[in-house]
């Protein structure tokens, strides 16, 4: 408690110790003065009331005895005018008043006689003095009974205006005197405490130069009182403090030198406290493990280093450091988490030792930065996860195309997710979907609602979805009672736009399902989605190389049978012709021995044979080939073929023609005069048609031929179907393969009784490149 109100009191008082002693002294003089008027004052007030107590016994009994007569016989003015005169003569007096046995009460007061003074009449003894209060101040009353036995007395009352007035002048004198010695008591103060702290004033200016660096500093003081032996402590304290700085400099630049250093190779050095009550506060950090922060290093000394770490981390690096503390040389490397400034996380690289700094325990802290290595390990595993689950599903389904190869490659998708249900729909060409592979469950019995549904979506995103179960979704049909919490993601199989189908995989309550497990998912539907397509490019190459072969063989029996066509029009007509001329040259041989009149007849007859023959010649010369098409172009060759073949027979042909007159490169025509001629040749065998409608369009970039019939029509599929079985369609093959020869296309559209449209594109860009080519060579 005397040490809290001490507290209290230095709190109060100045700082300065000149200010204080000269309050001090102030105080002195002040309380000296203050004690001395009160003492003064007390002992005067005894006085002059001791010697009013005495003058007014004097009084009253001097005046009793002058009033006894008067009051014995009862002589009121004698006893009136006795009392105005006692009151006159004494300025201390302020009233009087008497009676007697035969006289009522005679007194001195002008308003009347005061009924509460009769209180003080009939006391003992004969002379007594009493105190009283009233409007005038404290009075002193006087009583004195002059006539034993007899009812008389007289009253004085007595004022201490007097005492007052003196204990007034009296205090004023001694205040005074009071005032003049504070003055003189501060001055002398003030001069004695200067001359007294002179020297803790130069030890304090020496002090604060050591503060600011100049530890040379030293006091010359003598010897002999408290102020000699301060400033020798000091000298002493000083020589200790600068040798003891200029090893924590020496140390600090080499501690710094090496924290330097190695922030430079990035490392993040900080020293931490370890000293008792302020464990974990930073001492020092270098500017790597700021920037590492995102704080500037002078807002995180005095940090606690639990602030930088995130939770699960604070446990792992107090059991580290309490290891050091055990003993321990350095603790080795550990992962720890750090939270920076604007929230982020980054992982780093510890390690700690312990070491003295100034004198104190304290934690070396190094961190490196390895959330880049550990995004690049992440990014590694799951690169390696997808890799190793790929080339699972790629080797699952790299058999020939089979509703297998899809069951496959579900149970390596699930495996590589840790998942259990899954299944694969595939899209027909009318659009409806078959679940062909299902895993975990049987779902094939269950008439699929996909496209329909929410996930049905990814066919024209071309994205991964991972949706909740709906109303539509099959895992909702197959698992009614406990589709709570499940959700399935889905991707498609193939690119956006041309989705083959979707891959899906069910997930239930409470597994979690990253955005990784998402792109793998994606991955493997994208893979899935490229097997299957190259699965079925491989199935239509194999039925190309199939009908190729059946086309080829096709080809060479038509160019064979074509051969005996020609071998057997040769014989039967040309050869026929030919014999025909011999034996008339034979003829006109002989003629000319033996009859030369017949000669004219024979020549004449010779001429007309020639004649059949070249002309029959042509007719199987242009049967393979038409010259109008060498020498006029595609437009006369389609006409000249179609008037000979369908006008002639009843069916009319119209024709649109847009920039049809310029000449094509020769393959072009070729192939379209043998695409038409082909279309048109069929129009005759099968199609029945009334009209037909042929179109040229040629531009800059491509030539479109198209025959449009209103005869009976077929079904296309059907007869490519019959082309491995009985070679029907192989007309229809062979102008297909024509196109393509030539990076053209060819689509034929019929339905039963609806007609056949044949369209025909060929790209003229290639060809105008090689013209090109060819005169740029030329020239």
């Amino acid at each position: 408690m005397k040490q809290n109100w001490l507290l209290l009191l230095n709190r109060w008082l100045p700082r300065r110790l000149v200010t204080r002693l000269t309050l001090g002294m102030i105080f002195i003089v002040v309380g000296a003065g203050l004690v001395t008027t009160l003492a003064i004052n007390q002992i005067l007030a005894y006085n002059l009331r001791q010697e009013l107590s005495n003058s007014g016994r004097a009084i009253t009994t001097s005046l009793g005895e002058n009033l006894a007569n008067a009051l014995l016989e009862g002589s009121l003015a004698s006893i009136q005018d006795t009392l105005d005169n006692a009151v006159r003569a004494n300025n201390d007096v302020v009233y009087a008043f008497a009676y007697g046995p035969h006289t009522p009460v005679v007194h001195t007061f002008q308003d009347g006689f005061p009924l509460d003074l009769l209180r003080l009449t009939g006391q003992s003894p004969a002379l007594d003095e009493t105190l009283i209060l009233t409007e005038q101040g404290l009075l002193h009353d006087f009583s004195y009974r002059p006539l034993d036995g007899i009812p008389a007395e007289v009253h004085l009352g007595f004022s201490e205006k007097r005492i007052l007035a003196e204990q007034s002048k009296v205090t004023g004198i001694v205040l005074g005197l009071t005032a003049l010695g504070c003055l003189l008591a501060t001055v002398m103060a003030y001069a004695v405490s200067r001359v007294a702290t002179s020297p803790l004033v130069e030890l304090t200016r020496r002090v604060h130069r050591m503060d600011e660096g100049r530890l040379d500093e030293r006091l010359s003081l003598p010897l002999g009182d408290e102020v000699g032996e301060l400033a020798a402590a000091f000298n002493a304290m000083a020589d200790r403090i600068q040798a003891a700085i200029e090893r924590l400099t020496r140390s600090e630049m080499g501690y710094r030198i090496l924290l330097e250093a190695a922030g430079e190779v990035g490392e993040g050095i900080a020293l931490l406290s370890d000293s008792p009550g302020e464990e974990g506060k930073l001492l020092f950090v270098n500017d790597t493990f700021a920037r590492l922060t995102g704080f500037a290093p002078a807002d995180l000394l005095g940090m606690n280093v639990s602030s930088l770490l995130a939770p699960d981390s604070v446990q792992t690096a107090a059991q580290v450091w309490a290891a050091i503390r055990s003993g321990a040389a350095r603790s080795g490397l550990t992962e720890l988490t750090l939270a920076t400034r604007h929230g982020e996380h980054l992982t780093v690289e510890s390690a700690a030792t312990r070491i003295e700094y100034r004198e104190q325990p304290a934690l070396v802290w190094f961190v490196r930065d390895i959330s880049e290595r550990k995004q690049r390990e992440r990014e590694l595993r799951l690169r390696n996860r997808e890799l190793a689950a790929l080339n699972a599903v790629a080797f699952a389904m790299s058999e020939p195309y089979s509703p297998d190869m899809f069951q496959r490659g579900l149970r390596e998708a699930l495996q590589a997710l840790g998942l259990e249900i899954g299944w694969v729909f595939l899209l027909n060409t009318n659009g409806a979907s078959e679940v062909v592979a299902a895993e975990g469950a049987e779902f094939r019995s269950l008439p699929p609602r996909f496209p329909a549904c929410e996930c049905g979506k990814i066919l024209s995103t071309g994205e991964a979805a991972l949706v909740a179960v709906g109303e539509d979704c099959l895992l909702r049909r197959l698992r009614a009672s406990s589709t709570q919490g499940w959700r399935h993601a889905t991707v498609p199989l193939g690119r956006a736009g041309s989705a083959l189908g979707a891959l899906s995989v069910a997930i239930p309550p409470g597994h979690a399902f990253e955005q990784e497990n998402l792109r793998l998912l994606a991955s493997i539907g994208q893979q899935m989605g490229v097997a299957l397509e190259n699965a079925r490019l491989w199935e239509e190459l194999r039925q190309k190389e199939q009908l190729r072969a059946e086309l080829l063989a096709r080809a060479l029996q038509a160019q064979e049978g074509e051969r005996k066509r020609i071998a057997r029009e040769l014989h039967d007509a040309t050869g026929q012709s030919l014999n025909a001329i011999l034996f008339g040259l034979k003829a006109v041989e002989s003629a000319a021995q033996n009859d030369p009149s017949q000669i004219s007849n024979l020549l004449t007859r010779l001429k007309a044979s020639v004649s059949d023959t070249v002309r029959e010649l042509q007719e199987i010369i242009y049967a393979l080939r038409p010259s109008v098409l060498d020498d006029l172009g595609l437009i006369p060759a389609l006409r000249w073929y179609a008037e000979t073949f369908l006008e002639a027979e009843g069916t009319r042909v119209e024709w649109q023609i847009s920039n049809g007159e310029r000449r094509l490169p020769p393959e072009i025509e070729t192939a379209l005069f043998r695409i038409g001629q082909e279309a048109i040749t069929n129009i005759r065998k099968y199609a029945s048609a009334r009209r037909v409608l042929i179109s040229l369009a040629v531009n800059e970039r491509s030539a479109r031929l198209q025959v449009v019939d209103d005869g009976v029509g077929f079904d296309v599929e059907e007869a490519l179907a019959h082309t491995r079985r009985d070679g029907r369609g192989l007309g229809l093959l062979g102008m297909r393969e024509r196109a393509e020869l030539l990076g053209g296309w060819l689509r034929v559209e019929s339905s039963p009784g609806g007609g056949t449209r044949v369209t025909v594109e060929l790209s003229l860009d290639e060809e105008r490149s090689h013209e090109k080519d060819s005169h740029s060579a030329g020239r």
